[in-house]
């Protein structure tokens, strides 16, 4: 049985495809400004434009942290959930050999892995604002920190798009069309005897919250 939740907030939702949109874009005009000279300009021009999207974005993603209680955006939401991370890991591992893991709305494995990336997005703004302004604090060349974390960001970014799609495939939740209406598709086990108890959406959510706290 099949059942269509909403799981994803508008708001949410915007400040995903806002920073999808910006760090892509960022992360492809900062590689041509290095190795297109004949780019360079117009690669320069689209990061700067590029780099005030992001800044937006990322605002509104870390105000949700702490306004979005109960919208799965919340940072209650991306603490690490110990059982889930272990058996995503083992599907990874396996190379899908074992079982995915259920889960209601972030991936465990990679749910911590979000509140690491917006410490490294403001990491980024602040040695990109230090880079377009010629200010050196201390002597040190913001570029050593803004280049390794873009090369960090990128593989983040070819990482997290095949998880997302692969997780589709095996899950059949509508991971990549959810992010665009909101709604996830879970497979609901019928009991295969009367009056036999079953997972229910509630008690995977109220189990993530649990374990989110041991």
């Amino acid at each position: 049985m099949l059942q269509r939740t909403y799981v994803w907030s508008a708001p949410l939702r915007l400040s995903h495809w806002l920073l999808a949109v910006s760090v892509t874009g960022l992360w492809l005009s900062g590689w041509l400004m290095q190795h297109a000279p004949g780019l360079h300009l117009a690669s320069r021009d689209a990061h700067l434009m590029l780099a005030w999207l992001l800044i937006p974005a990322l605002a509104l993603r870390l105000v949700l942290l702490f306004t979005g209680k109960g919208s799965a955006a919340g940072w209650r939401d991306l603490l690490p959930r110990w059982q889930g991370v272990r058996d995503t890991l083992r599907f990874y591992v396996t190379l899908g050999q074992l079982p995915l893991p259920r889960w209601y709305a972030h991936n465990p494995l990679w749910a911590p892995l979000y509140l690491l990336l917006f410490l490294v997005l403001l990491a980024q703004i602040g040695s990109g604002i230090l880079l377009w302004q010629d200010r050196f604090p201390g002597g040190h060349d913001p570029m050593a920190l803004h280049a390794p974390l873009a090369t960090a960001i990128g593989g983040f970014l070819i990482l997290h798009v095949l998880a997302v799609l692969v997780h589709d495939w095996r899950s059949g939740n509508s991971d990549v069309s959810a992010m665009l209406h909101g709604y996830r598709i879970f497979r609901i086990e019928k009991p295969a005897i009367p009056d036999e108890q079953v997972i229910s959406l509630a008690g995977l959510r109220r189990q993530e919250n649990r374990n989110g706290h041991d």
